[in-house]
């Protein structure tokens, strides 16, 4: 009788497979929903554009990374809460 150091089952190439292509999925979904917020080029161009929308002072603005089904950066004018927030989008251009 043969004994296993990983045990009774063996992992076939499809399992492994499947088991990659799922991780891939789920790593990808999960830099849509909170990488633009994480990854430094991108909070810093979404800074940089909220910043100019709202008069270039760097303490005139709110932003926000919005979370849902279209998930997007929300900026605000902190010295004029009557004006409606700035819907940016996901991605904002590095330098635009």
């Amino acid at each position: 009788m043969a004994v296993s150091a990983t045990g009774t089952r063996s992992l076939s190439m499809a399992k492994i497979k499947t088991v990659t292509v799922v991780a891939g999925a789920l790593a990808g979904l999960g830099f849509y929903l909170y990488g633009p917020p994480l990854t430094p080029v991108m909070q810093a161009s979404a800074v940089s554009a909220c910043n100019e929308l709202t008069g270039g002072s760097f303490r005139s603005y709110d932003l926000a990374w919005v979370v849902g089904t279209k998930p997007h950066w929300v900026c605000a004018n902190r010295f004029d809460p009557a004006q409606d927030p700035v819907h940016m989008g996901l991605w904002v251009i590095p330098g635009g």
